[in-house]
């Protein structure tokens, strides 16, 4: 389970200008459903979430990636439902999605601003998620500098698809 940490690092303007400034560029890049207008997706979650990451350990932050799932179809089974962006208005589903996490705060270019841990489900998919940390804050540094999200476990292929 998700939690939310703490920190006694600063976190405003001057701290995330480049993290601001990044999730504001990639959200007007992401206005056609993470694709191409042919449908191609052109963008990985995953990439995007550890971009963040580096940024976010550049201003001396402890960040961790968090995958998102939507709630289990039934409890005990494995299956959830898809996760349908809000931004989106249906025309795509997605059976995970990756985003970074600091201090309590989601980093999401498909919001374009961080978000509150508590508000992020409902603001990101109109409904509740499942949210579970994959690269902890104490793994991240050695995460960002040698490895892509697709090493780590996760499928090959975009979280999107």
């Amino acid at each position: 389970m998700l939690e939310r940490a703490e920190s006694n690092k600063k976190s405003g303007p001057e701290q995330e200008s480049s993290v601001l400034r990044y999730l504001i560029d990639k959200n007007k890049t992401l206005i056609n459903d993470y694709g191409d207008p042919a449908g191609n997706y052109t963008e990985s979650c995953g990439e995007i979430a550890k971009d963040i990451a580096r940024m976010l350990l550049q201003e001396r932050r402890l960040p961790s990636i968090v995958s998102v799932r939507g709630k289990r179809v039934a409890e005990g089974s494995v299956n959830t439902k898809p996760l349908s962006p809000v931004r989106y208005g249906g025309r795509v589903k997605w059976g995970a999605h990756i985003v970074c996490v600091c201090d309590g705060l989601v980093y999401d270019p498909m919001i374009g601003k961080p978000l509150p841990l508590e508000a992020y489900a409902h603001e990101a998919f109109g409904a509740d998620v499942e949210m579970e940390t994959e690269i902890p804050e104490n793994k991240i540094t050695e995460f960002v500098k040698n490895r892509s999200i697709a090493t780590e476990g996760q499928a090959s292929t975009p979280a999107h698809e």
